[in-house]
């Protein structure tokens, strides 16, 4: 079988060692919120590399972007509409399904205003600014704008077929050449399917929805069809020979959520009617809330409410109100007394009775504002959710106190929500047979997984986190563990159960392999003086002070720069009536290249150049220059623009009268290639050579871990198989301070070599522990700022009469496959001796901090580790 596109793709870049970096026109005109996550960038990294570098493109490229619900697919479109932009395109045709996504997605690519804006304030491209507008028709357009028609795939069908005055006609897509986008396009493949395989609906939409794209796309030369899905059925033979060629990136559902993407989903059966159902939701929603504000964080959470029909729905939400307005303390308190065998309802009824000190008529009092009829909405209206649309986009917004939503299955789709904490089954049928999932299962799982968009905070104990990722894995006991928990609260039903684990194990969103484990310091390590009275240390990271800039070269920003537009003199006539030829008259002169110093262009030209740009603005230009004291010192100095020289390729005589725009041209150009590299080579933060010491005992706890099996991870010391393991008793090893090891095979591996250099140590030092860092300690390195936990800590005591001295080793294992995008890591390893410095002084004890390189129990890698970890822990 031939290769598909994503495997010549994956190919072209391995063997070719291809790459593209993202260009300022899109980094610089996104939303300053947006920050673009790995998968993203490697989206666009493929795409710059499909369109710039692969030889087998087509002029009108049709491609599909597959890639995971919640995992920023429309953040990926604006990126791509950029980037379009900057080669020519101008007009957009966006569609979907469904028209109540219609108003959200406007709302999102128009409006500053919006939260969710995907834009940056002032789009600029190649310093000319650029407006994006919605339009109606292609027709007379602004040819310097993004111009953008969006549509249902229904209407535009319609409108296709019925020409009306001022509308989008397919006259449009031959006179203009149009970037097709298409979300939610796994809708498009009716037609593709076998007459056999179609549904009645689908059978309706053949007529009308892939044609209609098929027939628009192929209208000019040089249209573009992108699609985005996260449900493509690549498992229907047509649909993937369809797409075969098509499918430039992939990211799944199960990758994202292995990324740390997602919430973890958590599946909470009662035997219990629904209105106890919803109220034991409301209770664990509200605990999240104050979890969240405990911890100075805003967090609205939501409450979805399912049921099978609309008149059950409305019926639900009238018992849901009845329910709220008759709650009472002693309602609660019942509550709280029967969920003593539920660990997670119980641990809010503590948190919020015992740790809050709250009566149970107050807490019903609350719940009852909380949750009043005003803050619950039924959607199952269609007319009403497409009003509501914009609302329902906005959950998130601090003025938005909506808490529970009622619905059917009016928001399978479109929906962007990330502060869904809750989804209630208030019906008990299944429609899974023989093990195999039925279409209502499989509708579940994946509302459930658009409910699992991951919640963003800064975790105030992890400061430096990624704010889009989970961060408590490895301490699942912590409070705010809460909010990156999904439930789904139904019924007592086994059969169900297993449906759904199947449908969302299909789907990616359930992870057969995850196991819970409690790690544990050993009862004899907390009794250790090195425990209860030593300390671990570490550094900070602090804000880039660049001390050290003093002029561009600080950011290799080196002359002398070439202007890219040539200024021939050459001019082109025709006739205005036509008939005639394109007459091309050549100048009597070569061009020639000329080299000018940008601050002979005069204070004014430079100035007003400057004052068009951000970046420029004085304020902004002291972040990145500290020593510099005025405007006026960066334009003449020749260690800033003063000794800036450009190159100018035309004809002499222009070169001689360069015009106030020219130079004002030529000016912006040059400003805007020293800022991108001022920022491609600044770095915000460092990390301190001073490091601190912290309390054993503070940082080093017990844990509770979600971890997932794959090989060695997730396996204890007695599952293993790595080779002598099973010779060594883990928990008979005092210098082992937990009583446990989940880790990978290479670490392991170096447990094993610790015992291995048991007698030996001994014989230098009086005690010796090895620790598991899991999140306990964390370092920066000296020169970004970038994050670092190092996967082990080993303290080498040795002690005399007067005084001991403290060794502290950061270790980190590492498998040959992670070498390459973390031998940064080693370096900064390797630093810790020669630049960290201690200057707290404890009476009676000396501390010394080192790193050492990798750890690997083949090869050279491990002849490096323990060449330096004999010479240093001998070097006492």
């Amino acid at each position: 079988m031939s290769q598909t596109l994503t495997e010549r793709i994956d190919a072209a870049i391995e063997f070719a060692d291809l790459e593209s970096a993202i260009p300022d026109a899109i980094t610089d005109n996104l939303a300053s919120n947006i920050s673009l996550r790995p998968y993203q960038r490697t989206a666009l990294e493929r795409w710059l590399i499909y369109m710039d570098k692969y030889k087998a493109r087509p002029k009108a490229p049709h491609l599909l972007f597959h890639m995971a619900t919640g995992s920023g697919k429309t953040v990926l479109m604006a990126a791509l509409i950029l980037d379009l932009y900057r080669r020519g395109y101008r007009n957009f045709l966006f569609f979907v399904n469904s028209a109540q996504i219609i108003e959200k997605t406007k709302e999102n690519f128009l409006n500053p205003a919006s939260a969710k804006h995907l834009f940056a304030p002032s789009v600029r491209i190649d310093d000319k600014p650029v407006d994006i507008r919605a339009v109606d028709t292609f027709d007379a357009v602004n040819t310097n704008a993004i111009n953008i028609h969006f549509t249902t795939i229904q209407g535009l069908h319609t409108r296709m077929q019925a020409p009306k005055e001022n509308a989008v006609t397919i006259e449009d897509f031959r006179d203009y050449k149009v970037v097709m986008i298409s979300d939610e396009a796994h809708h498009l493949n009716a037609e593709t399917k076998s007459k056999d395989k179609l549904t009645k609906d689908e059978a309706k939409e053949k007529a009308s929805w892939e044609g209609t794209v098929s027939e628009i796309f192929r209208q000019h030369p040089e249209n573009m069809l992108l699609e985005f899905t996260a449900t493509v059925d690549l498992s229907n033979d047509a649909i993937r020979a369809k797409y075969a060629d098509k499918i430039l990136y992939d990211y799944s559902l199960r990758q994202f959520r292995e990324d740390g993407y997602s919430k973890d989903i958590e599946l909470r059966q009662a035997d219990l009617p629904p209105e106890a159902r919803m109220m034991q939701a409301m209770v664990l929603s509200q605990y999240r809330r104050k979890v969240a504000e405990s911890h100075g964080l805003h967090c609205k959470p939501v409450i979805l409410m399912k049921s099978k029909t609309i008149k059950d729905s409305g019926d639900n939400e009238a018992a849901f109100t009845a329910m709220v307005a008759g709650l009472t303390g002693e309602a609660l308190d019942a509550l709280r007394a029967a969920s003593e065998g539920d660990e997670t309802l119980s641990r809010a009824f503590t948190f919020i009775m015992d740790e809050r000190a709250m009566s149970g008529a107050d807490f019903a009092r609350e719940l009852q504002g909380d949750f009043a009829p005003e803050k619950v909405v039924n959607v199952n209206n269609p007319k009403d959710l497409e009003n509501r649309q914009i609302e329902l986009n906005a959950l998130e917004d601090r003025g938005n106190e909506i808490r529970v939503i009622f619905a059917v299955d009016k928001l399978n789709e479109g929906w962007d929500v990330l502060n869904l904490f809750d989804i209630v089954r208030l019906y008990d049928t299944r429609d899974g047979k023989a093990n195999k999932v039925g279409k209502t299962t499989m509708a579940e799982a994946q509302l459930i997984g658009r409910g699992a968009r991951y919640f963003p905070f800064i975790a105030p104990d992890q400061p430096d986190a990624a704010r889009e990722k989970r961060k408590y894995d490895s301490a699942v006991d912590t409070p705010l563990r809460i909010l990156e928990e999904l439930h789904y609260h139904c019924s007592h039903n086994p059969k169900y159960i297993q449906d759904i684990r199947n449908a969302l194990r299909e789907t990616g969103m359930l992870d057969d392999t995850a196991r819970t484990v409690r790690l544990r310091l050993k009862d004899s390590f907390k009794q250790t003086s090195l425990y209860v009275r030593e300390y671990v240390w570490t550094n900070d990271r602090v804000r880039n002070p660049r001390d050290g800039v003093a002029g561009l070269d600080a950011y290799k920003i080196e002359g002398p720069f070439t202007y890219p537009n040539l200024m021939t003199g050459r001019v082109t006539e025709a006739s205005a009536f036509g008939g005639g030829q394109l007459t091309l008259k050549p100048s009597s002169k070569e061009p020639v290249s000329r080299d000018f110093k940008l601050a002979d262009f005069g204070r004014a030209i430079l100035g007003f150049a400057m004052d068009a740009n951000d970046f420029f603005h004085f304020a902004n230009l002291r972040d990145y220059f500290p020593q510099l004291a005025s405007s006026s010192q960066f334009v003449t100095s020749v260690t800033y623009l003063g000794g800036v020289i450009v190159s100018v390729r035309g004809l002499p005589d222009d070169l001689d009268n360069l015009t106030a725009r020219q130079k004002l041209d030529i000016a912006q150009y040059v400003l805007h290639q020293i800022e991108s590299g001022v920022k491609r080579e600044s770095v915000e933060y460092i990390g301190t050579k001073d490091f601190k010491p912290y309390p054993i005992k503070d940082r080093f706890t017990d844990k509770v871990l979600k971890l997932r099996i794959e090989g060695e991870t997730g396996q204890s010391w007695t599952e293993s198989n790595v080779p002598g393991l099973d010779q060594i008793d883990l928990s008979g090893k005092d210098w082992h301070a937990y009583d446990d090891s989940y880790g990978t095979d290479q670490e392991k591996h170096f447990i094993k070599y610790i015992h291995d250099q048991e007698a030996w140590l001994r014989g230098v030092y009086d005690d010796f522990y090895l620790l598991r860092n899991e999140k306990a300690v964390k370092l920066y390195d000296f020169d970004t700022g970038r994050a670092f936990e190092p996967d082990f800590v080993l303290f080498l005591r040795k002690k005399d009469e007067e005084a001991s001295t403290i060794l502290q080793l950061f270790i980190e294992p590492k498998g040959d496959q992670l070498r390459p995008q973390d031998d940064w890591k080693q370096g900064f390893l390797e630093q810790v001796k020669t630049k960290a410095r201690l200057e707290t002084v404890f009476q009676g004890r000396d501390y010394t901090v080192l790193g050492l390189p990798f750890f690997n129990e083949t090869g050279q890698t491990n002849t490096d580790f323990k060449a330096a970890f004999e010479t240093e822990a001998l070097d006492v």
